[in-house]
This record gives C-alpha cells, sequence and structure tokens, in this order.
C-alpha cells in the first residue's frame, strides 16, 4: 500500500487558554479562589492587590515618538492611568455595615473532644479520669463501647474495678446511651436519663427490636402478652430514643468554610445584592512594572517582553476575576427578584426558577449559569444559602400561580406527616389530594418526591 500526503481543511474548536481559565475561576467557590488568587500573586510579579489608601497618582510623561515600536503600551499605559484616576479615592464611611464572614465560619469539633471537656468538669480520681478517657478512646463510630473493661484497665494501667467505675462515668455523659455495650443497653440509659418506667419498654429493646422494625406490632404484643394498641403506644416512645447516640458526630467530610460569594440585606422598604469584596481582593496591575516599559526608562529587551507577557497574563487574570464576580451578583439580583416573596420573612413559597430562564436573562449560555451557581453562597438575614436552592422545576396551579417543585415537595411532607399511621396515603391518593389543591402531579411525580424526602411508601409506613 503506497503511503501519501495530501492536505486537508477541517474546523476545530479549542479553548484559549484565557477562556479555559475563566470557565475554571467561574465555577471554583470563593475559598479556592481565594487560594489561586494568592498564588497568582506570588508567581506573577507585575499583580498586586489595590490599596486604595495608597494610591498616588503618577505624573504623566510626554508620549513617545510615533515611529517607536512600543507606542500601542504607552497608549495602553495611558488608558489605564485615565482608568484608574476616574474612580475616586473614597473613604469606607464607619456608619455603613460591612459584611462580617466570619459569621458563616463553620467549626469542627469530634465525639472525642466533647466527651472530654465533660469528663474535665467532673469531680474524678486521677485513675478514674484515666480510665474514663480510655474509655472514650475505645468508642466506635456510633458511640458504643466494644472493647473489654480488662484492656480498659491495662491501656490506663487501673485495677478492672475502676475501669468499670471509669465506663459508668463515661455512661453518665451527653449525649444519652453513649458508652452503652449494645443497643439495648443504650436505650435503657435513655430512658432513665429521660425519667421514664416502662418495663415492657426495656423488654421490648432487649428482645423484639426486629419485629418493632419490621412493623411486626401483633407478633410483640402477642410475645409480651399486652393489646397491639399497648404495644403501638410503647413504640412511639421507642421511637423518640436515639440508636446512634453519637449519630451526630460520626465521621465523614469535615465541613470547610463556607463564604459568601453575595451578601442581600434590606435598607428600609427595599433590598441590596452586593458582592464580598472583602472575599476576594481587588487586583491591578503594578505602577512600578507599567513605568519600566515606557520609552526611555532604559530597560533591556529581555525584560521588556518578560514584564509585556506577565502584564498580559495579569490583565487576563483580573478580566476573569471581575468576570465571574459580574456573573455571579447578576444571577443572585435576579433570584432575589423572581424569589421576592421567599425573601420578605425566609418561610414565603419559592416561584419556579430554570437555569435556562437565567441564561436568557443575562445573555449567557446555560453552562455558565450552572457554574456561577453550584457551591456559590448567599448570605441573607435567615441565614446561609446555596444559589442553586432557589432554582427549580414548578407547576401552575388552576388559579395560574406558578409553584417550585420545592414547595410541591413540602407540602407533600406536611400532608404525609398529618396522615392516619393505621391507613396510609397511597401515592394516587396523594397525587388527587394535591389535584384538590390545584397541584396537577402525576402519580410517578409524588413517588420520586416521596423518595426524594426519604418516606416510605404507604405499605410500609403502615401500622401492622
Amino acid at each position: 500500500m503506497d503511503l501519501h500526503q495530501r492536505p486537508e481543511l477541517k474546523q476545530k474548536i479549542t479553548l484559549s487558554p484565557q477562556v479555559y481559565q475563566g470557565l475554571s475561576i467561574l465555577a471554583m467557590p470563593v475559598t479556592e479562589l481565594q487560594a489561586l488568587v494568592e498564588t497568582e500573586l506570588l508567581e506573577n510579579p507585575v499583580l498586586e492587590v489595590e490599596e486604595f489608601e495608597d494610591a498616588v497618582e503618577e505624573p504623566e510623561e510626554e508620549r513617545p515618538d510615533p515611529a517607536d515600536d512600543d507606542r500601542s503600551w504607552d497608549e495602553w499605559l495611558d488608558r489605564y492611568e485615565e482608568l484608574a484616576s476616574s474612580e475616586p479615592v473614597i473613604p469606607r464611611d464607619p456608619d455603613v455595615e460591612v459584611a462580617d464572614t466570619e459569621e458563616y465560619v463553620g467549626s469542627v469539633q469530634s465525639f472525642g473532644d466533647y466527651l472530654e471537656q465533660q469528663l474535665a468538669m467532673m469531680s474524678l480520681t486521677e485513675e478514674e479520669a484515666r480510665a474514663a478517657r480510655a474509655v472514650v478512646g475505645s468508642l466506635d463510630s456510633d458511640g458504643f463501647f466494644c472493647v473489654k473493661l480488662e484492656e480498659i484497665a491495662q491501656i490506663a494501667g487501673v485495677a478492672v474495678e475502676v475501669a468499670r467505675r471509669g465506663l459508668a462515668v463515661v455512661q453518665q455523659l451527653d449525649p444519652p446511651g453513649v458508652g452503652a455495650r449494645n443497643l439495648a443497653e443504650a436505650l435503657r440509659i435513655q430512658l432513665d436519663y429521660l425519667g421514664i418506667d416502662e418495663p415492657l419498654l426495656v423488654k421490648i429493646a432487649e428482645s423484639h427490636l426486629d419485629d418493632v422494625a419490621g412493623s411486626h406490632l401483633r407478633k410483640v404484643a402477642r410475645a409480651l402478652r399486652v393489646g397491639e394498641d399497648e404495644v403501638r403506644r410503647l413504640v412511639d416512645i421507642l421511637r423518640l430514643l436515639n440508636p446512634r447516640p453519637a449519630g451526630a458526630f460520626s465521621p465523614g467530610p469535615s465541613p470547610g468554610y463556607i463564604v459568601p460569594d453575595v451578601t442581600l440585606r434590606r435598607f428600609d422598604e427595599g433590598w441590596s445584592v452586593t458582592s464580598n469584596s472583602d472575599a476576594v481582593p481587588t487586583l491591578r496591575v503594578s505602577t512600578r512594572y507599567r513605568s519600566m516599559l515606557r520609552g526611555g526608562s532604559g530597560v533591556d529587551v529581555e525584560t521588556v517582553r518578560y514584564l509585556k507577557d506577565h502584564i498580559r497574563s495579569a490583565e487576563a487574570f483580573i478580566r476573569n476575576v471581575d468576570r465571574r464576580k459580574d456573573t455571579v451578583t447578576r444571577i443572585a439580583e435576579i433570584v432575589l427578584e423572581v424569589q421576592r416573596d421567599f425573601f420578605e420573612d425566609g418561610k414565603g413559597p419559592l416561584r419556579p426558577l430554570r437555569l435556562e430562564d437565567v441564561a436568557v436573562e443575562i445573555g449567557v449560555h446555560l453552562s455558565t449559569v450552572s457554574r456561577g451557581v453550584t457551591g456559590k453562597y448567599m448570605a441573607t438575614p435567615y441565614g446561609m444559602f446555596e444559589l442553586k436552592h432557589f432554582f427549580s422545576g414548578g407547576y401552575r396551579t388552576a388559579s395560574g400561580m406558578d409553584v417550585a417543585a420545592t414547595s410541591v415537595k413540602q407540602r407533600l411532607r406536611e400532608i404525609l406527616e398529618a396522615e392516619d399511621t393505621v391507613h396510609p396515603l397511597s401515592d394516587q391518593r396523594l397525587a388527587d389530594l394535591l389535584s384538590d389543591e390545584g397541584i396537577r402531579v402525576a402519580r410517578r411525580t409524588v413517588a420520586k418526591y416521596r423518595e426524594e424526602l426519604g418516606i416510605e411508601p404507604s405499605w410500609a409506613r403502615k401500622r401492622r
């Protein structure tokens, strides 16, 4: 087979490094962007943080000869200085409220630290304290004591009896049930803590938990020789208890810093959306390096080339950061406009809002809006919300009012909480009830929402 070359034309779309950087910056949460800005400040010497109080107006220099090859750069420098000087330096008004992002920083406390803080406030001997700390260190992720007392005695260097007292001390700590050797003991400790004297409930916890989990209440009633109504009453109490005492402290991804991109504040009868300028500093090209590019500065060719490359990179980075701020702020303003009923008291219904609608409104691609709402947070008087929280599809009621899917889910939860547990509502019946309220939802959609709410189907909710 002969090999030969031939010319061929093809069209291929590629992203320039600047465009790719802009998309990446838009998708970043604030904390990642802060790290990127710090890295850029370290790697690019011409990039610096804008310090308004230190800004000094440079004297106007004579324009170089038009034949100079660097005329375009001098013109750019002049325009840059005009733009910089056109923004007056205004001292900050001490009476103007500034968003405090420290208020939105989450803290992490381990389960062991929580227990040891309580031990430190108890009157214990040195040996009992060592034994109790050894017990705390041996608890599993659910707060159960899973080793033998002899091991605790060896670890703490105390007698077995002291180790037993240390375990008893831990079982007095919060949350109730911590330090229990099994589920039945954990529930019994919680009953004692609540002051509930129900001997039959202890028997259920010890011998019939599997039947309770399977809703076989009739079987439990026969075993205990009591009525099914009495078992149902006891089970209602049992469901108030916590089968995993340390559930709230279970290991998982530690929450990081949540810094809002925008802040929503109310002024008199209006609302204001402001970008969190404290989170990401305002950047600029260094005036010192800009002056080195002017004709007659005596800088060698290699240095000029180096500075031009880094100034281009700095300008692209600054544009991308500013574009991110502008995009997120514009999205937040549309959210405020559409969801104004919610922001009046923090409890109003959410209206349907789709990413496509916002993309058309601000004239960008759908993927741009998606990047602009994912991982971006809005600080409001009612708490911190991810922008994505305010987006969902919706339905139109018989009266012509638009209702968001999140509001439909909330209404579905309310109906299920008020249902007769002996005769639970089927998905079709739930769809009919919503239809009676003017919200036409298909049965399969009700089933989907119910599963998203973590609610079992009717046959599993029925009490037998």
